[in-house]
Parts: structure tokens; sequence; C-alpha cells
């Protein structure tokens, strides 16, 4: 089912900035953007690259300082990163001398909680991604999408309550890359989380949202939000459907490019 439009705002950007300096040059990546993400939704932000996409996620998940602005998680300013967010990059990062499980259990080690507690709910989120079988196996054993799943569950293990993903299945071939993404909607819809998606790619954002956030180029602001109004859960014969091209037109007419 569509995400209900009064839901809680659980992320709030108000005014946010973020200024470089390039030698004597200063660099101007975000400039005034008011953005949220509601509880239990799907956010898109879409925009061309190098629009500050990445920056404005980064901002969000603590990893970098905006030079104007304020953030608030669940109604509480954003100083630093938090354990309740969870980020997935393009490049899954798997230890290579950590086995699948142990890998997928890191968040768990590095948090100081209790290995024994999180084994039974790692073996859940493997079983999920039907990677059971390769629990026992090596970085260098797994294809790319594989790694890419253990990397899904090593981001969903501590229950967060925001994930924050960077086109985190850019590097893969598109068969897989539609796969993964249909794996990425399932989990996020059971794990109830709050999911913000950095793309380029105007019909994966309209597949995947609840709302795109449609961004210009830098210096990076909010254009205007797309409700994306489909049922879930999404199948690929959505692509097909007119009210799906409809939306794709809309977005692309936003950035400039019909």
């Amino acid at each position: 089912m569509p995400k209900n439009n009064d839901s809680k705002v659980l992320v709030r950007l108000e005014g946010v900035s973020k200024k470089y300096q390039s030698g004597s040059n200063e660099i101007v990546a975000l400039s005034g953007l008011d953005l949220e993400a509601r509880e239990g939704e799907f956010l898109s932000l879409l925009g061309p690259s190098g629009c500050g996409k990445s920056t404005a996620l980064n901002i969000m998940g603590g990893l970098l300082k905006a030079s104007e602005g304020i953030i608030t998680i669940a109604g509480e300013e954003m100083t630093k990163p938090r354990r309740d967010i969870g980020m997935m990059f393009q490049q899954a990062v798997m230890f290579p001398w950590r086995t699948t499980i142990e890998n997928v259990l890191l968040p768990i080690e590095v948090f100081g909680l209790n290995k024994k507690d999180y084994v039974a709910k790692a073996e859940e989120l493997l079983e999920m991604v039907g990677m059971t079988e390769f629990a026992k196996s090596y970085p260098w054993q797994l294809s790319g999408g594989m790694q890419q799943r253990a990397a899904l569950c090593r981001v969903l293990i501590h229950h967060p309550k925001l994930l924050l993903l960077d086109e985190p299945f850019g590097a893969l071939d598109e068969f897989t890359r539609e796969t993964m993404n249909q794996e990425l909607l399932r989990l996020q819809s059971h794990s109830g989380s709050t999911a913000v998606l950095v793309t380029h790619n105007i019909s994966e954002a309209v597949f995947m949202s609840d709302r795109i956030a449609v961004m210009s180029a830098r210096p990076g602001r909010l254009i205007g939000v797309i409700d994306v109004p489909f049922e879930r859960p999404r199948k690929p014969e959505l692509y097909g459907r007119p009210e799906f091209t409809k939306l794709v037109v809309q977005a692309r007419e936003m950035l400039g490019l019909a």
C-alpha cells in the first residue's frame, strides 16, 4: 500500500547549504535545501550527477557537517553519526578475511553489543535474500550481487530507523540491479525503516519511491516533489503502465530533459 501522507516526519532539512573551499575558489554544493522524509516511506533524491545528492545524504547521516541550516532526526538536531541510521554505498566494502555472516554482524561488534543476540537475526536476513548457503563463504567467493545482498543485510542488522542509500546497486548489471531493487523494497517494507535513495535514474526513482525529491544542478536545490501513488509490492510489470510513463515524463520535464 502507498504510505499515508500524514505520516510523522522522521528527517527534516531546513535551509541546508554546503560550501567547499577548492584553492581560492568556493564551491557551493547545496544551497538552501528544504527536505523531509516521513516515517516508513521510501524517498528518492533525483537529480543530475554533481547536484549534491550524495552531499545531502552524507549530511543526513552525520558524516558531513552542513555550512548552514538545521538537520533533525526524530525531532533531535543532528550533531554526529547515530546508531539508528544505516548507510549503504555503491561498493559493498566486505572485509575479505570475514565470512558473509561475520561481515553482516560487523556493526554489532562495532557498537559493542552482544553478537550472540544477533546471530539469529543475521541468519533470518540472509535467508530473506537467498544467501543462507553462502553464510560461511568469503567475499571472493561471491558475485557482486551477492556481496550487495550481504551488505544490505549488514545495514539492517541493528534495526535502523533510517536507511541512507547512495546508489547501492549502481555498479551492478541491469538485470541484477532490478532484482536487488525489489529485494530492497521488500526488506525496507518488512523492517519499517524510512529509506532515502540517491539516484540519477528516473525510472528507478519512480519504481522505488513513495515520493521523489527532484533536485537542480549544482548548487543543489529542491525543484519539487513528485508523489508516486502505486500500490506495494511493486512488480516489474509496472514499468509498462501508462501511469508509470507519465511520472517519468513529469520528472524529465522538471529536470529540463523533455
